[in-house]
């Protein structure tokens, strides 16, 4: 019988993916060409966009904790 080695996925430390996205975004604004003031612009949109979708997650995240918080209220009570 053949025994299935399952692969075990290492999770890399927030601090190396940091460093990681900071790299390939001096590596792409390197490559753009583009000029700083461009770069700028473009950058600003982006986080714009990024915070968006944070303050969105942050509405979830509350949510699903006041219905945990709430759910076990109910069992306790």
């Amino acid at each position: 019988m053949e025994k299935k080695i399952q692969k075990q996925e290492v999770e890399r430390p927030v601090t190396v993916r940091i460093l990681e996205l900071r790299a390939d975004l001096d590596k792409a604004a390197m490559k753009s060409m583009l000029p700083p003031f461009l770069l700028e612009m473009i950058l600003n949109e982006y986080l714009r966009g990024i915070s968006t979708v944070a303050r969105q997650e942050y509405a979830q995240d509350q949510a699903q904790w006041e219905e945990t918080l709430k759910a076990g209220e109910k069992k306790d009570g």
